[in-house]
């Protein structure tokens, strides 16, 4: 199997937590690609030009971290990581992750990739309130978090992580259970290994 993948991208980041997590490693080749050019390799694997996408030994091109982490969790069926019907709570968890990091990556598209004209204050202020709405969220529910590596806490940390690339993402202070909960997670090999730059 290959995945590919872009060093920016959190997705990717999280499918490339459950590879290691799920001690998938040895199985799954990492190749780096571009996907803001026409020219990228990806492309002739997924004409949606997106990472990360999986190339399956048996011919499927999946992407979208789920999709991808569901699949490579069928692989490793002892170790649980995406959450299925029996557990309620960790398939909220997961949904409401999601719309957090999503949200923050466009926060971040807008501030990053656009110039000073181009960006959109009005999205821009969604997201941001949209953010911190979520955090409150989850801190109020910080003492259902634990330390295992489910799909919805490698997301949750992932997205928080992204306060090393947006100055205005200052969320420590005012969460310090989530804060707490986020330096223990982070702590995990998987996570280390993944970590991003700035």
């Amino acid at each position: 199997m290959k995945l590919f993948y872009t060093e920016i991208s959190q997705y990717a980041r999280i499918v490339g937590v459950a590879i290691i997590e799920l001690n998938l490693t040895e199985q799954v080749q990492l190749q780096l690609v571009t996907v803001r050019d026409r020219d990228s390799e990806l492309l002739n694997y997924n004409p949606a030009n997106k990472v990360p996408t999986l190339a399956t030994d048996d011919g499927f091109i999946l992407s979208e971290a789920r999709i991808i982490t569901a699949y490579l969790n069928h692989l490793n069926p002892d170790i649980k990581i995406v959450a299925d019907y029996s557990d309620g709570f960790s398939q909220h968890l997961e949904g409401i992750t999601t719309a957090f990091i999503d949200g923050i990556s466009n926060w971040i598209r807008e501030r990053k990739f656009r110039t000073e004209t181009e960006q959109s204050p009005k999205i821009i202020e969604l997201e941001r309130s949209r953010a911190f709405r979520i955090l409150e969220y989850l801190e109020k529910i910080s003492d259902q978090l634990d330390q295992t590596p489910k799909l919805a806490h490698v997301t949750l940390a992932s997205a928080l992580g992204l306060e090393i690339r947006l100055s205005e993402w200052q969320w420590r202070q005012n969460y310090p259970k989530l804060a707490q909960w986020y330096d223990e997670f982070s702590q995990r090999p998987s996570m280390q290994m993944t970590k991003p730059e700035s």
